[in-house]
């Protein structure tokens, strides 16, 4: 998956026409040897700075493709959700985009979720909220680790969707499988 990720990176670099950005640099060799949620959350952290889409794209929301994301080395909560489902998409059994809303307060968030070994966890850029594989449900998992500040989650499915390559954002290319009240 590693190798791959890397190649179409690097392809989307070479074979891209005219792109809009910098075609992105390719990712480093560590990445292929990035094969579960914790390294990928390191990874992450490492390599990502926060940044506003305001301030990187011009516009109040764009869930980025990685590559791009990676070419900035800064994003906003989802492109590190998207980078965390690219890096990791052929080494958890399942995954999902989920975003969490308040209302009240009109915060919004978004984080990977993912199931490895029959259970869920969660990645996000913050490391507070960086969850292993432990919960029975998805709902537990989200609950435990943003049921304090949110009150509904979105869930979103990345199927048929290009999470590495490209310049336009993938908020409305993802799939909207469900609205869910936390608590």
């Amino acid at each position: 998956m590693k190798k791959m990720l890397q190649m179409a990176l690097f392809s989307a670099a070479i074979g891209s026409c005219a792109p809009s950005y910098t075609p992105p640099p390719t990712l480093p060799s560590s990445i292929r040897q990035i094969n579960t949620p914790a390294e990928t959350q390191q990874w992450l952290e490492t390599v990502l700075t926060y940044e506003y889409d305001q301030n990187l794209y011009g516009e109040d929301d764009f869930w980025a493709p990685c590559a791009l994301t990676y070419q900035h080395k800064k994003g906003d909560c989802e492109d590190y959700a998207i980078c965390a489902a690219a890096i990791l998409r052929e080494d958890v059994e399942r995954g999902y985009i989920i975003t969490v809303h308040n209302p009240e307060t009109e915060i919004g968030h978004a984080v990977f979720a993912y199931r490895l070994g029959g259970k869920w966890g969660i990645t996000s850029n913050n490391n507070n909220e960086f969850r292993s594989s432990e919960y029975q449900n998805l709902h537990d998992v989200v609950l435990s680790s943003l049921g304090e500040k949110y009150t509904e989650y979105s869930i979103y499915g990345y199927e048929g969707v290009d999470l590495i390559n490209g310049n336009s954002s993938l908020e409305y290319k993802m799939k909207l499988i469900g609205r869910y009240q936390l608590r």
